[in-house]
């Protein structure tokens, strides 16, 4: 075990909600000095919701038997996977793993939004009217059962190790409260920032109702993916405080409901492209 995976080890899950519920306090905070939206947030009706579900998917990705470090483990233990079978320094370890791992996510939020059953599961996401750090985790749980297969394939077949492994889930769960934060970032750094990791200005138009514009930006993470295949946009920081945000189908008193959200992959609500 090297020492990095040693130090890691020791304090990684406290590290990890150290991170997130960090990341939400700063933005969140950030969110009252420097909004990039100046429309009201709607907290009261908005936030139980929103919390409710992230209290859910916490509390159930914790009860789970497995997780991607016990995978890590398995695959090292069992010397399974690439990444078991070469040598290689750890910071090629962590490119090829940071690499693979924001490619698995891209994956799967893609498929979410082309496969009209996964649409139903992930449209929960995108039914909230607008964009903070409490939308960050406001997911059916059911997406859950159908990322957690695909990442444990991934994990086992690359033999990723548990150092990487670990380092991508604190990674992920920074970026991710970050980049649906209202913030309003300043231009040059947006720029910069925007070619390495994802930003709120990009995120946020994953989250417009306009079908070609909710079809872009799906990397979580990293947006070369997007950059890639063809699906990385950008808009002015203009246009974006002007944006709607979540479907035009679902912007009621039903968007706000706790019920709602977990029937709704149950229910069928008019979307030009996806719903029957």
């Amino acid at each position: 075990m090297s020492p990095l995976e040693l130090v890691l080890r020791l304090e990684a899950e406290t590290w990890l909600y150290a991170l997130f519920f960090g990341s939400i306090l700063l933005f969140g905070l950030l969110e009252t000095r420097a909004a990039l939206r100046p429309v009201p947030a709607h907290r009261m009706r908005r936030w139980p919701t929103n919390w409710a579900l992230t209290a859910l998917n916490i509390g159930l990705l914790g009860a789970l038997p497995i997780s991607g470090l016990i995978l890590a483990d398995i695959a090292r233990d069992a010397q399974i996977g690439l990444l078991n079978q070469i040598v290689l320094p750890l910071w090629a370890q962590i490119v090829i793993g940071f690499g693979v791992l924001s490619f698995q996510s891209w994956g799967v939020h893609f498929a979410m939004h082309h496969i009209p059953i996964l649409w139903r599961l992930h449209r929960v996401h995108h039914t909230d009217t607008h964009l903070d750090v409490s939308t960050t985790v406001r997911f059916h749980p059911l997406e859950f059962a159908v990322q957690l297969p695909i990442s444990a394939a991934v994990i086992l077949s690359l033999g990723l190790p548990p150092a990487v492994v670990i380092l991508y889930e604190l990674f992920d769960a920074t970026i991710n409260v970050f980049s649906h934060s209202n913030v309003r970032i300043p231009r040059i750094l947006d720029r910069m920032l925007s070619r390495l990791i994802v930003t709120p200005n990009v995120h946020r138009i994953h989250h417009s109702p306009v079908m070609l514009e909710t079809n872009s930006n799906f990397g979580a993470t990293l947006p070369i993916w997007d950059m890639v295949f063809g699906t990385y946009l950008r808009k002015s920081a203009e246009a974006l405080a002007r944006q709607q945000i979540g479907l035009d189908e679902m912007q009621d008193a039903r968007a706000y409901s706790l019920w709602w959200a977990i029937s709704l992959p149950f229910r069928s609500i008019r979307h030009p492209d996806l719903d029957s």
